[in-house]
């Protein structure tokens, strides 16, 4: 499971320093070559919601087969592609593999682990996750300079065929798979265009550095009118909805969701005015930016070693809690940027801010989890990825908005947008303070996900699901614990 995961987190990375080669390989504008970023993210949000109904279906095995082979087919036809389009469509398919095989292989995994062991063994299988954002750009970098673009797309093809050998020798269903299991039609058709349509509205907003922008209004309405018209049938129907919003009746499945989606924002908010400050301000190559983030994930690897020893002693709420407080303390050197700042201040404040990182996030994820039934576990993480990718999704917009916004007001005349200004240039230079905006706003929404956080239990361990005969009334219904 830690190795399949690493190819699609990979992939999700490795392809932001290929957008400019991107355009010129195929002779066309930056903004159509952004769809491959674009359309590889929507389709992961469309797919996510289908995880539960697959897995209880056709069986988790089964389908994380299935999707290592369309990621496989689509790294392999993306690499092959002949224009813009084609590559666009060839990373849809990717997507669609990526979103179907990250819910299954956690539900699958929280299956087999049991309440008991779940923190202990996601962060093993999560290890992949602190490596890929190091390791993606970087060697994105080095195949777009030194080999093709080509083998950004190729070198998933050997990851993924280790991954289906791995997958067909090792990996067994948990939960058999039920051959009737329904599938919500009506549930299908109103919320998948409804994701889609908020992910695009804020992708657009984010590109354009506006959220009155056309398609970022069309995108962001018509996604949240269908959102809303979803949530009134899921309520309605007796029966399992698309998205089961049942599982918020549990108190700790909707902490914790709640405290993700939120750190979300703050996590994946700051990934483009930090690596923008490096290399706008400072005038450092793209390859010298990326590992001026390297102390973000040291810190993350620390915390995941010593999570589940934290988590035994101290219990998930005061750990979650505690790493939040630590995300706040490492943003605050950044709140107060200037033009020629402590280095080693920054790299000690992202060590602290990883640290922080790793212990508010994995507690939130093994105690939704961690709150359900087994067998109600697909459901939970597919809603559970699903409201954490709109959270990374609005951070991601609306820290990139406030940052232009901001620097508009430093640019002189003659000068339209940041991405005209020169590296390390007087210019540059004055922008320094236009970066403090989307890190004061990055700690707002950290101080806000210490609510929900205080709703987590304060168990040493993650509570075990109750049996639904504990909740008569809500066991006819959704089969979960009051």
């Amino acid at each position: 499971m830690a190795f399949g995961s690493f190819a699609g987190l990979l992939d999700a990375t490795i392809i932001n320093v290929a957008i400019g080669p991107l355009a010129t390989a195929f002779d066309t504008e930056i903004g159509t070559v952004q769809w491959v970023v674009t359309g590889y993210l929507l389709a992961i949000t469309a797919t996510l919601p289908l995880g539960s109904w697959a897995m209880a279906r056709f069986g988790a095995r089964q389908i994380l087969l299935f999707s290592q082979v369309v990621f496989l087919f689509g790294s392999l036809m993306s690499g092959l592609a002949w224009d813009a389009p084609s590559l666009i469509g060839f990373r849809i398919l990717q997507g669609i593999g990526g979103g179907l095989a990250l819910p299954v292989s956690q539900a699958l995994i929280a299956q087999a682990a049991g309440p008991k062991r779940l923190t202990r063994l996601m962060s093993v299988v999560t290890v992949p996750a602190l490596f890929a954002p190091l390791v993606g750009p970087s060697l994105g970098g080095v195949i777009v300079d030194h080999v093709s673009w080509r083998w950004i797309f190729l070198v998933n093809v050997p990851l993924c065929a280790v991954s289906i050998t791995l997958f067909a020798w090792r990996v067994h269903n948990v939960v058999r798979p039920v051959k009737n299991a329904a599938l919500d039609v009506v549930g299908l058709v109103l919320l998948v265009p409804a994701l889609a349509g908020i992910v695009w509205g804020l992708s657009e907003a984010g590109t354009t550095g506006s959220f009155t922008d056309t398609r970022a209004l069309i995108g962001l309405g018509g996604g949240l009118v269908l959102g809303v018209a979803f949530v009134a049938h899921a309520l309605r129907r007796r029966t399992e909805a698309f998205l089961d919003l049942q599982l918020f009746r549990v108190r700790e499945f909707t902490a914790g969701n709640l405290t993700s989606m939120i750190m979300a924002v703050a996590m994946y908010g700051v990934l483009i005015p930090l690596p923008l400050y490096f290399q706008v301000v400072q005038g450092t190559s793209v390859l010298v930016s990326a590992l001026m983030l390297l102390p973000q994930s040291i810190g993350y690897l620390i915390a995941v070693i010593l999570l589940q020893r934290l988590t035994q002693m101290l219990g998930v709420r005061t750990v979650t809690i505690a790493g939040a407080v630590l995300v706040a303390v490492g943003t605050l050197p950044y709140v107060v940027l200037d033009d020629d700042p402590n280095q080693f201040l920054l790299g000690a404040a992202l060590v602290v801010r990883g640290l922080g990182l790793g212990a508010s996030m994995m507690p939130t994820m093994t105690a939704a989890f961690g709150s359900v039934p087994r067998d109600v576990v697909p459901r939970a993480t597919s809603a559970f990825h699903v409201f954490q990718r709109i959270g990374a999704s609005l951070g991601t917009a609306l820290l990139t908005v406030i940052l232009q916004q901001e620097a508009l007001k430093h640019l002189p005349a003659g000068v339209p947008s940041l991405t005209a200004v020169v590296p390390d240039s007087p210019t540059a230079h004055a922008l320094a303070t236009a970066f403090r905006a989307p890190f004061w706003w990055a700690l707002a929404f950290t101080v806000l996900a210490l609510v929900p956080a205080f709703f987590l239990s304060g168990r040493r361990t993650p509570p075990a699901p109750e049996a639904a005969a504990a909740a008569p009334r809500a066991a006819a219904t959704t089969g979960l614990p009051e």
